[in-house]
């Protein structure tokens, strides 16, 4: 073994008035050729394993286009020691959880959960790296097969503009380039694949000597080393991975257009730029950040603000290993042209040649980076997949602050160069419009004993009095952010015109203090800051997150947000017609019509929370400029309920937070007088909304349910998680893993004071809508007898368990436990006892639950697709009179 970095301690250190990131880190590589680095982070009692394996669709053999992809899925197919389905059923007894991506360039594989679980999460890697090949089956891959192919349609066919980012590749490499085809693939492709091409491929990329292991959390280097040389250090080295060779070719400009089933016109401009963290590729990043990140944004203020053309826009760079792809995104406004919107682009981007940023835009979005970058910190899960890229691109994990330094050093006249460079050579201009109409003992025979989980209490805040302001903090040291929320007694219930108090707190959050948004988001932009609004039926929060270096001048922004609010007429008709642009599209999305037409069927369409939070478009269209005014006057009146805030150290918190008590904040008393109607009685229904021809049916089924309050709301919400709140949930094994049917299938439970209703729900493929039905009914039908057992009533628990704890560790997940859990009468105390109850839930006790709540006779079933493909489909099956209803 060869020892290639270790670094001493984690610190942020003040120098010459910079902020420099260090991560304690300890990197080096196995006999084998595979790279291990080991990060230390004791916040909580978590750990997290991060592989990083150097293949991607660059690297598919010809005509077998989304191979990478469907072989990450084989990934957690099992193994002769671990066989199908127990990967996951391991991982989540002990409340962990997993997951991968694929893209260009590289497939990375990610575990997390208690620290006590860190042995086995290795232990299963190293066995799946060792013995997976052998133990594939044509079973295990025509069924992964199939669910790669539920994804494609999900994400790509039945997704407004899919279709058109998929064929991007195609249409910016030749034939024959590695990146020439998507991730994702064909359906043809896919078909085609062969168990030997599986074993092929995974001797040849899956390899130790072509991967990089992260170990990041709670864990004793000095035990964890050990068991990381014994269990993938005693695998063989493989042959070297082989790379394509790469051709040179000149890319002509090409102007397409494409027909989908979308609402609005969209155009997709797209340039050859530099690979990633190559000359030039800063600069161009810096360039998409000018020209489309933000309300600030160039094209933004000119497309959307000034002349109306667009109804969004948006910049951004997709960076790659051989070679990154610069995007511009806009969606043409109702009745305008693509001609004129496309001209405007090109004025914009002829200006930005001309000129370059402003010293400003330059500041404010190396602020921004520096933001993001310091974010990543914040979870172990982020911070050990940075680390891996960071190692991919620069063969140095601990590149946080070279990351930095990299934009820090950009200038006008560099990113003005890099414009004139690229932004001007020939591109690709992609219209989508609307259609008209066997050995010795081997160290991993034996699998780790997972201990019993330590001992967790939820951080306890300081209860401050700032002024004359009441917070309630949480110290967060290690990390140079911060976060405050506000909490208000004022939510959409009772509103004059629906969508008025959303749309008056997000105004509110754009502008204050006599600045308009653009002007406002350029000020938090430099300050590397953030402000939202989050409105709900009875409360609205005002959040803010921040750089501890930049903390006075952002609480006075929030400040002036919360009691010195600018909405300009500009503003308000800028927004209104954004948001109408929204609400006209949002048919568009089949999961949206689910959720919109199962709260009016299920709840009554005069029940409080039918009503969408943005409004309808009739009522969006009603709100005037007057409206608005007067309605934040009102919110500026109230006195908030509850002021959190998580960052800095205990010496640091108070001198910190010294605006907030200067802050001339409202006295009156909230909106908490109101009546929220109970669950009209409940029958069985049918609800069918027709979308011909879709690939794929959204199936939702409604039960009752009780409140956050209600003794049985645990226990109901362990139900939700046997049923489909997990991988290994009954619901995605059945209709995910076993049949193929679906990319996923789950379960929810609302958390509300007052109402509270459970929901089973997938979207599936449209030729196996009546099939999948049956499942649902049949898994209905096991909980109606109780059939869950000890097993799965302890897994239920272990999941629940981290999930909670899980919910402090971001300072945007501790504040907002904060506002919303205590302001709602949840104590932090409740939580504890919550945690406590997680280790002793009762199979029998589950049964109980599920007989009284999931019942058959009283479910609502809202299906969203193809209405004719449906009612052949569902003969047979016992169903209620179908009703068709419209969105």
């Amino acid at each position: 073994m060869s020892l290639l970095a270790t670094a001493a301690l984690y610190s942020i250190l003040a120098t010459g008035g910079d902020t420099a990131i260090k991560v304690p880190y300890e990197k080096y590589v196995l006999p084998n050729g595979m790279k291990v680095i080991l990060t230390v982070d004791k916040t909580l009692p978590v750990a997290t394993i991060n592989t990083w394996f150097y293949v991607g669709s660059k690297d598919e053999p010809d005509r077998r286009s989304g191979f990478a992809h469907l072989f990450e899925h084989l990934m957690f197919m099992g193994t002769n020691r671990v066989p199908t389905g127990q990967f996951d059923q391991i991982m989540e007894q002990a409340g962990g959880q997993n997951n991968a991506s694929t893209a260009e360039d590289r497939t990375n594989y990610y575990s997390f959960g208690p620290s006590i679980l860190l042995p086995t999460l290795i232990w299963l890697d190293a066995d799946r790296l060792e013995d997976l090949g052998k133990a594939m089956t044509q079973k295990k891959l025509d069924l992964q097969r199939d669910v790669v192919k539920n994804e494609r349609r999900q994400n790509t066919e039945n997704t407004p503009y899919g279709k058109a980012y998929e064929a991007i590749n195609g249409l910016m490499f030749p034939k024959g380039h590695p990146y020439s085809t998507s991730v994702i693939g064909s359906h043809e492709d896919l078909s085609a694949a062969s168990v030997q091409d599986v074993q092929n491929f995974f001797s040849t990329f899956y390899v130790p000597n072509n991967a990089s292991l992260v170990v990041a959390g709670d864990f004793d280097p000095a035990k964890i080393k050990p068991l990381i040389n014994q269990l993938f250090g005693t695998l063989p080295r493989a042959n070297d991975v082989p790379r394509k060779l790469v051709q040179p070719f000149t890319f002509p400009s090409e102007k397409l257009t494409m027909v989908d089933q979308v609402s609005a016109a969209k155009s997709i401009l797209v340039w050859h730029t530099p690979p990633e963290t190559k000359p030039g590729d800063v600069e161009m990043n810096i360039a998409a950040s000018v020209l489309g990140d933000g309300l600030a944004s160039r094209l933004q203020d000119e497309l959307v603000n000034k002349l109306g053309l667009a109804s969004d826009v948006s910049a951004f760079v997709e960076d790659r290993y051989l070679g990154s792809l610069f995007y511009i995104d806009a969606t043409l406004a109702n009745g305008k042209s693509q001609d004129d919107l496309e001209k405007a682009i090109d004025k914009v981007i002829d200006d930005l040649a001309k000129t370059g940023p402003t010293a400003n835009e330059l500041k404010r979005i190396v602020a921004k980076e520096e933001s993001s970058v310091a974010n990543t910190l914040q979870s172990i899960d982020q911070k050990a997949d940075k680390m891996n890229e960071y190692e991919f691109y620069y063969g140095d994990p601990d590149s946080f602050q070279r990351e930095i330094d990299a934009f820090r050093a950009a200038t006008p006249a560099s990113v003005k160069a890099a414009v004139q460079k690229y932004l001007k050579a020939n591109r690709l201009t992609l219209r989508v419009v609307p259609e008209t109409a066997e050995q010795a003992k081997n160290p991993r025979d034996e699998r780790p004993t997972i201990d019993a989980p330590e001992a967790f209490s939820t951080p306890k805040p300081h209860n401050l009095k700032i002024g004359s302001q009441a917070v309630a903090y949480w110290s967060r040291p290690g990390v140079p952010m911060f976060s405050v929320r506000a909490h208000y007694d004022l939510g959409t219930i009772g509103e004059p015109k629906l969508g008025l108090v959303a749309m008056t707190n997000e105004l509110m959050s754009r502008g204050a203090m006599k600045m308009q948004s653009a002007a406002f988001a350029a000020q938090l932009d430099l300050l590397g800051a953030s402000i939202n609004a989050s409105t709900g039926y009875r409360d609205t929060t005002f959040s803010l997150q921040s750089p501890t270096s930049n903390a006075g001048k952002a609480l006075e922004l929030f400040g002036g947000v919360l009691t010195a609010p600018t909405i300009s007429k500009d503003d308000f008709e800028q927004y209104k017609d954004e948001l109408t642009a929204q609400l006209e599209q949002e048919n568009d999305n089949p999961r949206v019509v689910m959720d919109k037409v199962g709260r009016r069927e299920f709840l009554g369409k005069d029940h409080p929370y039918a009503k969408p939070i943005d409004g309808t478009l009739e009522s969006v269209k009603s709100i005037t400029y007057e409206d608005v005014l007067a309605m934040a006057k009102k919110v500026e009146g109230i006195k908030p309920t509850l002021f959190a805030a998580a960052g800095w150290d205990d010496q640091a918190a108070v001198s910190a937070l010294a605006p907030l008590g200067q802050l001339k904040l409202g006295t009156s008393t909230g909106e908490t007088s109101f009546t929220i109607p109970p669950i009209p009685t409940q029958k069985s229904r049918l609800i069918i909304v027709d979308r011909p021809n879709a690939v794929q049916t959204v199936i939702n089924f409604l039960f009752p349910a009780v409140t956050d309050k209600d003794p049985d709301f645990l226990d109901l919400d362990a139900v939700r998680v046997v049923c489909g709140g997990s991988f290994t949930s009954r619901l995605n094994q059945n209709l995910r893993e076993d049949k193929g049917y679906t990319y996923g299938a789950g379960s929810r439970l609302g958390v509300d004071p007052y109402l509270s209703w459970f929901t089973m729900v997938s979207s599936v493929r449209a030729d196996v809508t009546g099939a999948s039905l049956k499942e649902f009914l049949k898994e209905i039908g096991r909980l109606e007898k109780g059939d869950i057992d000890a097993v799965e009533a302890k897994k239920a628990g272990e999941i629940m368990r981290t999930d909670v704890i899980t919910d402090f560790s971001t300072l945007g997940s501790i504040t907002g436990v904060g506002t919303s859990g205590l302001s709602a009468g949840i104590t932090l105390q409740d939580i504890d006892g919550k945690i406590a109850k997680l280790s002793n839930l009762s199979d029998s006790r589950l049964n109980e639950i599920a007989r009284k709540y999931i019942q058959r006779s009283k479910a609502m079933i809202v299906l969203v697709g193809d209405k004719a493909e449906i009612l052949k489909q569902i003969e047979g099956l016992g169903l209620p009179e179908p009703e068709i209803v419209t969105p």
